[in-house]
């Protein structure tokens, strides 16, 4: 797929110039979805907890278009099937397939897998790849700073009496928050959290703590947005969990894959998107 050229982080970061034509066009934009657009339940939820935040991600993972009156449903389908937000079912499909194939490496070597998702959200991938592997005794820990994701996912979990998986409150980017997770995991996952942060630092240094806690042959499994094609859409119309225009920061996959061989993992297995969007990568420590 070819990829049409988008702004920098750099350029998307500086205001508009006033009543320039970019100013009123994105203006016009921002109208249209604070009004009309809030009949649809998924710009209703961005704009409530963010378009960034674990509540919308588990509705774009539901995709079950929904809204107010005919017009809201249409405009939800129409949401739902952005070129970001199909990207992000792919990668949700591929975290499972990459998921899966980790547990049953552990299975013939014995070894029961534990799974934390440092920044789940309501952690659906990880409820439904529970429901398959629960009986192998897979556990999982969801944990995120949101409160309303991690009740979200603790209430689906229960209505579908999974009891393999737990959810807490906890910071990502803690060293000692990892230390503290009990039983041990020995599958860490990050998923959607680097893509939301622009500081690089702030990447390589949670590579590094959590490099430090896996043990030898234990898997750690990341995402990455090296493309999109709405970057300006989303920067300049679309707020994030922190109420602030949600600027992205895409980095190329061969930089955040040496990130990870510099805090001492192995890379195994790569997956992306059709949209050439979101990629998978899967890496273990040797």
């Amino acid at each position: 797929m070819q990829k049409n050229k988008v702004p920098t982080y750099e350029a998307l970061s500086k205001p508009l110039t006033i009543f320039s034509y970019k100013w009123f066009k994105w203006g016009l934009v921002r109208f249209l979805l604070n009004t009309v657009g809030r009949l649809s339940k998924g710009i209703s939820i961005g704009f409530r907890y963010g378009f960034d935040s674990g509540t919308m991600l588990d509705y774009v993972y539901e995709n079950n278009p929904q809204g107010s009156f005919l017009i809201g449903k249409i405009i939800d389908k129409q949401y739902l099937n952005g070129p970001g937000w199909s990207g992000i079912r792919q990668r949700k499909i591929h975290l499972k397939q990459i998921l899966s194939t980790v547990i049953e490496a552990n299975r013939k070597e014995n070894k029961n897998t534990v799974v934390m998702d440092v920044a789940s959200g309501p952690g659906r991938y990880l409820i439904e790849t529970m429901r398959e592997y629960e009986k192998y005794g897979l556990k999982v820990i969801c944990r995120d700073m949101d409160d309303n994701g991690l009740g979200l996912g603790c209430k689906l979990a229960g209505e579908l009496g999974i009891k393999g998986i737990k959810y807490e409150k906890a910071d990502a980017f803690s060293i000692e928050a990892l230390k503290s997770a009990n039983p041990a995991p020995n599958v860490i996952i990050v998923s959607g959290l680097y893509e939301l942060f622009t500081n690089d630092d702030i990447v390589k240094k949670s590579m590094n703590n959590i490099a430090s806690v896996l043990k030898q042959g234990d898997y750690f499994i990341f995402t990455n947005q090296p493309y999109h094609p709405q970057l300006e859409l989303i920067a300049r119309t679309l707020p994030n969990r922190l109420k602030e225009y949600w600027v992205m920061r895409l980095r190329p996959d061969n930089e955040v894959k040496l990130w990870a061989q510099k805090a001492g993992f192995t890379h195994i297995k790569t997956l992306l998107d059709t949209y050439s969007i979101f990629s998978v990568h899967l890496f273990q420590k040797p």
